[in-house]
């Protein structure tokens, strides 16, 4: 519009000059002007195309360049998924690598379990064959003292709990004093018949142990119980979970390899996974139980020294071997010093400890008055039924579905036969 304007003006000035100069009469000089306006008009038209041809191209441009950009983006996004396919592929492979290692190993515990309770069926059965014969005179109606149940009844009655993985975990807290604040749980394992009701360990241990198959039956709920705390950690990353490891599992040096990869492969829970170890066990290491300790210890796990019995303790032979707690009965601290063993008062074992770094952990509180007799102690930790008993983890807490029990085929045990005494 402007430059329609600015022609129009430009055209009435030139055609009135050459109307007054008299080189063109009215009616040239109206053609003029129209010629020069239609002649802007043109132009302007003819710039304003060029223009937008130029707009136009680099809007073409500009589309070129983005559709570049998202086919460079859609490249890597390709090469991300391609890869992000392979780590999951790896992942799934390594998780089931692992679920069938640990198949294969409870497989293998419990196949040795298997073994050796029908290895120990078939002792009994010749060992009553030939008191059978030397007791004939027995009559069937003499007086039979109180018993519990049959000892075969309950191996195998451990043994089916074992295969069905009826293996509770129990946990009880551990807090930190005086706050008492939940900082860590001790894990106890617990069996359970298949009427449901508990086998305690005061019930299997004496006849496991008299069979010599405690160290089996250590290993498949250490097992067991590193499995559950692994799920269990997934969702609770700042409390620690104690889980006992005996004198036999780290000297069963068929066990402690499979076991040993297992923990390799759980390396991860080192800052939450604390192991139990006896007092006798660390002042008692052999060889193999030397070496196996230590492999723990360079894959990152520490360990608790529990069933403390005297407070004559090497603490920098516990420090060497990796422990960093220490656990002692409260009885036994508030106890005479003289009947203890200490090598120092108990009020100043915990300024002993501190100086090579390890805590100190009151066990078996059960009264308040214990708490503040202890307080004078300066613990670190109490742990007792004052503060919470053991209870079962449930697996709505774990959030995992229950593993499938383990079958092992294995010859029937024989119940005892009958005989004129128990």
């Amino acid at each position: 519009m402007t430059v329609l304007a600015l022609a129009l003006a430009a055209g009435s000035v030139i055609a009135a000059v050459l109307f007054r100069l008299g080189a063109t009469d009215a009616v040239g000089a109206v053609l003029t002007m129209g010629f020069i306006v239609v002649l802007a008009s043109y132009f302007d038209l003819l710039f304003e195309r060029t223009d937008e041809r130029t707009r136009i191209g680099a809007a073409f441009e500009h589309l070129g360049n983005a559709h570049d950009r998202l086919r460079t983006d859609a490249e890597v996004t390709r090469r991300a998924l391609v890869e992000l396919k392979a780590h999951v592929d790896g992942t799934m492979a390594s998780r089931n690598d692992r679920i069938v290692s640990e198949v294969k190993v409870l497989e293998s515990l419990i196949q040795r379990l298997a073994v050796s309770i029908a290895d120990r069926a078939r002792e009994v059965e010749r060992d009553e064959a030939e008191e059978d014969e030397i007791d004939d005179y027995y009559d069937d109606n003499v007086v039979r003292g109180p018993s519990g149940p049959d000892d075969e009844e309950m191996l195998e009655t451990i043994r089916r709990s074992l295969e069905d993985n009826r293996v509770d975990l129990y946990l009880q807290p551990v807090v930190s004093l005086p706050q008492r604040k939940v900082r860590y749980y001790e894990a106890l394992s617990r069996l359970r018949a298949e009427d449901g009701s508990l086998i305690m360990p005061s019930q299997y241990i004496r006849v496991a142990e008299s069979a010599g198959l405690m160290s089996l039956v250590d290993n498949v709920l250490l097992f067991r119980c590193v499995q559950v705390v692994r799920r269990w950690a997934q969702r609770n990353k700042e409390i620690g979970i104690f889980c006992n490891i005996s004198h036999e599992t780290l000297r069963d040096a068929n066990f402690f390899t499979q076991f040993a990869e297992f923990m390799r492969d759980n390396r991860e829970l080192s800052g939450q996974l604390v192991f139990e170890i006896s007092q006798e066990t660390i002042e008692n290491l052999g060889k193999t139980e030397d070496s196996n300790l230590r492999l723990l210890a360079d894959m990152g796990f520490t360990f608790s020294m529990d069933k403390v019995t005297n407070l004559d303790i090497d603490v920098a032979k516990a420090r060497h071997y990796g422990v960093r707690h220490v656990k002692v009965a409260a009885g036994l601290l508030l106890g005479d010093p003289d009947e203890n063993g200490a090598s120092v008062h108990p009020a100043d074992l915990k300024d002993l400890l501190a100086r090579f770094g390890l805590n100190l952990i009151a066990e078996r509180i059960e009264a308040e008055r214990d708490v503040i007799d202890l307080l004078d102690y300066n613990l670190d930790f109490g742990q007792g039924y004052l503060f919470g008993e053991p209870r079962p983890i449930r697996e709505t807490v774990l959030g995992t579905v229950k593993p499938s029990p383990i079958h092992v085929p294995m010859p029937p045990v024989r119940p005892r036969a009958a005989s004129g005494r128990r």
